[in-house]
C-alpha cells in the first residue's frame, strides 16, 4: 500500500462574518487536496460543501480521524490523554483511528496537536455527511408493476443452493428480522455500528418503531424463501451492519468488520456525497487484500437523482466499487458516469414490516444494487474463485444495454468466459 504522507488537513485562517469559524477548509481527495468552503452552522456546528456536492454538505463535530504508525502507543499520545479513541481500520503498515472530542471547536485544535505528532502522518475531521436542502427530485417515477424478483430480472433457471458458501455484508440503517421468510438466514454477525454493540438476531418489537423499511426489504430481495416472491441468493450468510448516520469512521468500521469476518460482498445500496482520504485507503485495502487477494466486492447505489458522478467525490465515483444503476421498462435513472456498471431492472414486490406481508414496491438504485449483490453472491457459489474485477468484467459484459442476470450466469456455468488481463 502506498500512501500520501500528509501531515494533516490545513485550514484557512479567513473567516467569515460573524463567525470565527475557518471560511475554508483543505481535505485530501484521493491523495490530492481539495477546498471545502464554509455553508452555514448547523447545532452550532460548522458545515462545509463545494459546488459539486450540490445539496449535500459535510458537518465538521465531535470526531477526528486520524492516520498513525501501527506500532504506535495512542496511549502514550499527550494529545490524546483523558480522551475516548478506537481503531476503526487498520491497513499494511498503518492504522485509521478516531477520537471524541467535546466540541467541534475542540476537534480544530486537537488537529493542530496531532499534526506535530511523531508517528501520525494524518489528520481530518471525522465528517458527518448531511443534506444542506431538500432537492425537489428528478429521478425517474416509474408506473411499472412490481414483480417477484427472480420474475423482474427473467431468471428462468437458478442454481438450486444460490449463494451457498458465500458471505454477504449488508450496510444499512436497520432491520427488523420480522419477515418469517428469512427465518432460515444465516446470520453470521448483527452489529449496531452506532452504538458499537452486538444485536440479537431475534425480532426486536422497539425496531419496529425505526424506519427498518429499506433495510428489510434488501434482506428479503437475496434471502427470502417465499414460495412466490424467493431471494436471489437465500443460501448465503448475512453479516447485518446497521449504521444509522453518515460518519466516515461509522463506514470505516462497518468495512473493517465485513474483511474481519471473510465478507466476499460488501451491499451499499445508499450514497455517500464525498469519499475522504480514510476511506479511500480502506477501499484500497478491501480491493487488494479481501477473500484472500481476489478482493472483496463493494457493491454500491449510484443514487436517484441527476448527477454526473465523474465530476464529484462520492462513494459510487469511486474506481473500487461497482456501481449500479437503475432501469425500469428503458427507462433510466439520470445519474451518468464511467463508474456505473450496469442498469438493473426494478421494481421489485418485498416484505413491509407496517403490513406483514410482501406489499412493498421495492425501487430505485437501492433495489437494483441489493439484486446485484444477490446475484454476485450466487455466481460466487458457482465460481468461488473470481476475482472482484472479473465479477465486474462480467457485469458490465452482460450489460449492454440492460443488466442480462441469466445470461451471466450461464456463462459462468458454462465456463464459457474470457477476462481481461
Amino acid at each position: 500500500m502506498r500512501f500520501i504522507l500528509v501531515l494533516c488537513a490545513v485550514f484557512s485562517v479567513r473567516v467569515v462574518a460573524g463567525t470565527d469559524w475557518p471560511a475554508t477548509i483543505s481535505m485530501m481527495y484521493q491523495g490530492q487536496p481539495i477546498s471545502l468552503t464554509l455553508y452555514s452552522l448547523q447545532q452550532d456546528e460548522p458545515v462545509y460543501t463545494h459546488s459539486a456536492l450540490a445539496n449535500k454538505g459535510l458537518r465538521l463535530g465531535q470526531r477526528v480521524l486520524f492516520r498513525h504508525s501501527r506500532n504506535l502507543d495512542l496511549e502514550q499520545v499527550s494529545a490524546l490523554s483523558g480522551r475516548r479513541f478506537a481503531r476503526v481500520f487498520e491497513l499494511e503498515q498503518a492504522c485509521w483511528s478516531v477520537v471524541l472530542t467535546p466540541s467541534a471547536r475542540e476537534s480544530l485544535a486537537l488537529i493542530e496537536q496531532l499534526r506535530r505528532t511523531e508517528g501520525i502522518t494524518l489528520a481530518e475531521p471525522d465528517l458527518l455527511q448531511v443534506r444542506l436542502y431538500r432537492d425537489s427530485g428528478n429521478s425517474p417515477v416509474t408506473q411499472a408493476k412490481a414483480n417477484a424478483v427472480r420474475q423482474q430480472l427473467l431468471l428462468t433457471t437458478w442454481p438450486e443452493h444460490a449463494g451457498r458458501g458465500v458471505k454477504i455484508a449488508v450496510i444499512d440503517s436497520a432491520f427488523s428480522l420480522s419477515d418469517p421468510m428469512i427465518e432460515s438466514m444465516s446470520v453470521e454477525i448483527y452489529f449496531d455500528i452506532d452504538n458499537r454493540r452486538t444485536l440479537s438476531v431475534k425480532p426486536d418489537p422497539a425496531l419496529l418503531e425505526s424506519d427498518t423499511l429499506h433495510g428489510d426489504a434488501s434482506l428479503a430481495t437475496i434471502w427470502s424463501r417465499h414460495p412466490d416472491y424467493p431471494g436471489i441468493a437465500p443460501d448465503a450468510s448475512a453479516i447485518l451492519l446497521r449504521r444509522d448516520k453518515n460518519w466516515t469512521s461509522d463506514i470505516l468500521m462497518s468495512l473493517q468488520l465485513s474483511y474481519l469476518a471473510g465478507a466476499d460482498l460488501v451491499q451499499a445500496a445508499w450514497t455517500l456525497p464525498f469519499t475522504q482520504q480514510a476511506l479511500t485507503e480502506a477501499l484500497d485495502y478491501l480491493s487488494n487484500h479481501g477473500r484472500q487477494g481476489k478482493g472483496t466486492v463493494i457493491v454500491a447505489a449510484a443514487g436517484n437523482h441527476a448527477e454526473h458522478l465523474d465530476n464529484g467525490f462520492s462513494l459510487a465515483a469511486q474506481p473500487q466499487v461497482l456501481t449500479v444503476n437503475a432501469v425500469s421498462q428503458a427507462l433510466k435513472w439520470p445519474v451518468t458516469g464511467h463508474q456505473i456498471a450496469s442498469y438493473v431492472e426494478v421494481p421489485y414486490q418485498v416484505y413491509a414490516s407496517a403490513t406483514g406481508t410482501y406489499s412493498l414496491a421495492y425501487s430505485n438504485t437501492s433495489a437494483a444494487t441489493a439484486a446485484m449483490t444477490g446475484v454476485l453472491a450466487a455466481v460466487l457459489s458457482v465460481q468461488p474463485s473470481l476475482s472482484a474485477r472479473q465479477l465486474s468484467q462480467l457485469v458490465r459484459h452482460h450489460s449492454q444495454p440492460v443488466f442480462r442476470a441469466q445470461s451471466m450466469m450461464q456463462s459462468v456455468q458454462n465456463k464459457r468466459v474470457t477476462y481481461e488481463q
